[in-house]
């Protein structure tokens, strides 16, 4: 195959351009260890691509089922591989049988035709479609996931452009054949142009991709700094920060909320009888057992020691009792199994509603003194804060 130079000097940077980025994927992945099995897919992603550029330079009158659908297929096969990365790194169900099954049936259809230059079209119409599915279900992914998370969509902008530079190029190719030296080849001067959006393409899916990792890592590393490390609720800075907003928009529009503080009983003796160990084992059974019985909007914590701190947003005085009763239920009701020995728990409970002139605090105060009341009282029981108003 005789290369136009200009063409040469392009595929040259594409593959200087994609082998880089395996290298600095593969850096992520080992020694940093930041997102290692997404960053690992990625790298091997862009290594398919680099194989599949390779591979397709060979291209000549002849016939070769390595040089057209083996490059074809590479190419295809690193495309998934950076769905499967994001997939990984977003934490989202995977789907590797059916890109497998994708990948074969789009294997099958190939065989139908010559690997050859008289199938040129042909092949570049089909590698355009499929390329056009990866990236739609690719984008598709990124959709799902940052509507979940509620996160910036922007990142789906180019993973959707890829898809419609591809589909467009079927089209073009389907209903005009006669630009094959501009879209179906990569030997001549007419396809400098699509060369140099090739790179762009190659840039702009790699750049997308390192984001996601970084705001994953981001998002790790805020996780961590607002999680309890043993029980995994949130932390008392989480919390507190939480109860502000809360506050806020209590202060905004009116709706009460409530909060439970509640404090496991004589944990101490728990510690002291059957070790740390254990009492870990009741912290992080208790943090399970309440975090399965609350609502999805409400806010779960683990606010020091024994003590947690739970926030009910739209919730009034007489709904936190029902939910108080309700969490005493529960903890009391899971005795912790420790080494074949029963150890019972129960936690006493206050609870507060916000009222006019309470700040947060004050009302985290409201429901501490209730919390006591419940232990004097005999402990494994709910009190309610007296009311401020006058």
């Amino acid at each position: 195959m005789d290369f136009d130079p200009l063409a040469t000097q392009l595929i040259i940077f594409i593959g200087l351009l994609t082998g880089t980025s395996a290298f600095a994927w593969g850096i992520l992945a080992y020694p940093l260890g930041i997102a290692p099995k997404a960053s690992a897919r990625y790298a091997l992603a862009n290594l398919l691509v680099i194989l599949g550029l390779f591979l397709s330079t060979y291209r000549d009158d002849s016939t070769s089922y390595l040089f057209w659908f083996g490059a074809d297929l590479s190419l295809l096969s690193g495309f998934i591989l950076l769905r499967w990365g994001t997939q990984q790194l977003f934490k989202i169900r995977h789907s590797i049988r059916i890109d497998c099954i994708f990948l074969f049936s789009v294997t099958l259809i190939m065989l139908l035709f010559k690997p050859h230059y008289s199938s040129n079209i042909q092949l570049g119409i089909l590698f355009s479609i499929a390329t056009f599915i990866i990236f739609s279900q690719l984008a598709l992914d990124h959709f799902i996931h940052f509507k979940e998370v509620k996160g910036s969509t922007i990142v789906i902008i180019p993973i959707t452009a890829i898809a419609l530079v591809f589909f467009t190029r079927a089209i073009i190719l389907l209903f005009a054949p006669q630009a094959e030296d501009h879209l179906a080849s990569i030997a001549k001067a007419e396809a400098v142009p699509m060369l140099w959006t090739y790179i762009i393409l190659t840039l702009v899916i790699n750049i997308a991709m390192f984001g996601n990792a970084l705001t994953r890592l981001v998002d790790k590393v805020r996780s961590r700094a607002e999680k309890d490390y043993l029980t995994g609720l949130w932390n008392r800075r989480a919390v507190l920060l939480s109860l502000d907003r809360i506050h806020h928009l209590w202060l905004r529009n009116g709706t009460p909320y409530s909060v439970i503080l509640f404090d496991l009983d004589y944990f101490k003796k728990v510690n002291d009888n059957y070790g740390h160990a254990a009492g870990d084992a009741v912290l992080k059974q208790t943090a399970d057992c309440v975090n399965n019985v609350i609502r999805t909007t409400d806010l779960f914590s683990r606010y020091g020691g024994e003590e947690f701190l739970l926030l009910l947003p739209a919730t009034n005085e007489e709904e936190v009792l029902m939910i108080a009763q309700k969490l005493k239920d529960t903890v009391s009701d899971n005795s912790l199994n420790w080494q074949g020995e029963f150890i019972n728990v129960t936690a006493s409970f206050g609870c507060a509603t916000v009222e006019k002139n309470n700040s947060q605090q004050e009302l985290i105060n409201r429901a501490d003194i209730a919390m006591y009341k419940a232990k004097a009282a005999g402990r494994d029981t709910y009190y309610q804060a007296e009311s401020d108003k006058h």
